[in-house]
């Protein structure tokens, strides 16, 4: 199996245009490709691309090919290079070979070399649009599908799906297990709940405040456990200082400071624009702006829009004060004595 990356662009979240990084992988027999888009090209996107495409494919090529990336070479090049830990370890679990190609000879691995080239003009031209890239993968999972099904490259003796299945016959199985690609680290939970990971923070509940957290990161997500149990996932944040925080962790704590709803953070990066516009323009009462927010945390913000007659049909009313203070009525006569120079009668008065 030869594996590359390759660069394209693609729409994604609200037509956001976002630059991908392909991971391709192509078995060297059968020419099956297999296609995954990235947000960052790092140790942890090409070791999860590799076991994707393994699965995908569904065993173990005995030998695979390496571009001669410092992410993956410790030092050295082609049959003298010095893999990472991480990538030496992933062969000892999956007990591949890794070879690596020399230095600027990506001759060396042609075929997935086209694959890249192919992947942008077929899969990539125009520039998809996808609601997220799970589902982009999804589009270039079922591309790749349809690839091996329909197609016979020129100059073999049988379609792909078919060589395919010979390929398969000399792969090694899958492990029962698959090797966990993620990156650890451990933090302890801020008096703000949240764990930071690579200067950026990650909202987990508020019950945890105080403990210590494990961390494992993945390409695009991050997981926190407690003791062994995972209490939160969060999509990766890539840049620095930036935060993750997921709404329904903070809606107790919205709940008893109803003034500031509309003005807390979480609050602000999880609602799109147009829906705080509703909320800050419309006079709602706080016990409905929760509820609100209860249904977007809990079953996203499309079912606000779904039901948004019926929040805005609600009537609002004006809040009814009960004054129970009895005040007693004061002759101030003696005052007006006073000024008229009776001074001497007012004082008797009193």
């Amino acid at each position: 199996m030869q594996i590359d990356f390759g660069e394209a662009y693609a729409y994604l979240n609200e037509g956001n245009r976002t630059k991908v990084y392909l991971f391709c992988a192509r078995l060297s027999y059968s020419c099956a490709p297999f296609v995954v888009c990235f947000r960052k090209q790092n140790t942890e996107a090409f070791l999860e691309g590799i076991v994707l495409a393994m699965e995908f494919f569904g065993g173990v090529a005995r030998r695979i090919i390496f571009d001669n990336a410092r992410v993956a070479v410790k030092e050295g090049a082609g049959k003298m290079a010095i893999p990472q830990e991480s990538y030496a370890a992933l062969s000892a679990h999956y007990c591949f070979r890794m070879d690596f190609c020399n230095v600027r000879s990506g001759n060396e691995k042609g075929l997935v070399e086209n694959l890249v080239g192919w992947a942008r003009r077929n899969l990539l031209v125009p520039v998809p649009r996808a609601d997220s890239l799970e589902k982009l993968n999804l589009m270039l999972r079922a591309s790749c599908e349809t690839y091996i099904a329909s197609h016979q490259v020129v100059g073999k003796p049988a379609p792909v799906a078919s060589m395919l299945e010979e390929d398969r016959q000399g792969m090694l199985p899958l492990p029962g297990i698959a090797y966990d690609t993620r990156i650890t680290d451990t933090a302890r939970v801020s008096a703000f709940a949240t764990t930071r990971f690579q200067t950026n923070d990650y909202s987990v509940p508020v019950e945890h405040v105080g403990q210590e957290a494990t961390i494992k990161a993945s390409a695009e997500n991050v997981s926190i456990y407690v003791a062994g149990k995972e209490i939160a996932k969060h999509r990766r944040q890539y840049g620095k200082h930036r935060q993750s925080l997921a709404l329904a962790r903070y809606l107790p704590l919205l709940e008893k400071r109803p003034r500031s709803i509309l003005q807390a953070r979480p609050v602000r990066q999880n609602l799109s624009g147009a829906l705080l516009h509703i909320l800050e323009t419309t006079e709602f009462k706080a016990r409905d702006l929760m509820d609100i927010l209860t249904l977007c945390a809990t079953k996203g913000e499309d079912a606000f829009w779904k039901n948004e007659l019926e929040f805005l049909e609600r009537p609002v009313r004006s809040p009814i004060i009960e004054d129970h203070v009895q005040v007693e009525a004061v002759n101030l006569s003696c005052y007006d004595t006073l000024i008229q120079g009776g001074g001497t009668a007012c004082r008797m008065q009193a």
